[in-house]
C-alpha cells in the first residue's frame, strides 16, 4: 500500500476509475426502476461523500504526476469536482419543488 501511494499516476487512475464507477453507479440505480425511492435516496447518500473525497484525493495527487498526463488529469478532476459541486447546489436549490 505504500508504494502504491507513492506513485502518483496510479493513485489518479485508481481514483479516475472509482468515480467513473460511482458516477455510474449513482446515474443508473435509480434509472433501473428495480428500487425504492428510499433505496436511492440512501445510495446518493453513502455514494456522494465517497465520490467527493475520491475526487480530491485524486485532483491532489495529480498535480504529482510529471509529464504530459498531468494537465488531462487536472482537467478531469476540475470537471468533476464542478459536476459534484453542481449537482449538490441543485438539490438543494430544488428540494422544495420536489412532491
Amino acid at each position: 500500500m505504500e508504494k502504491f501511494l507513492k506513485n502518483a499516476l496510479k493513485v489518479s487512475i485508481a481514483s479516475l476509475v472509482t468515480s467513473i464507477i460511482l458516477y455510474i453507479v449513482i446515474i443508473g440505480i435509480p434509472l433501473s426502476r428495480t428500487f425504492t425511492a428510499s433505496t436511492v435516496s440512501t445510495l446518493i447518500q453513502i455514494a456522494v461523500p465517497i465520490l467527493s473525497l475520491i475526487t480530491i484525493m485524486g485532483f491532489i495527487y495529480s498535480f504529482f504526476i510529471k509529464g504530459k498526463q498531468k494537465f488531462i488529469f487536472l482537467v478531469f478532476y476540475f470537471v468533476s469536482i464542478c459536476i459534484i459541486s453542481f449537482g449538490i447546489y441543485v438539490s438543494i436549490a430544488l428540494r422544495n419543488f420536489a412532491p
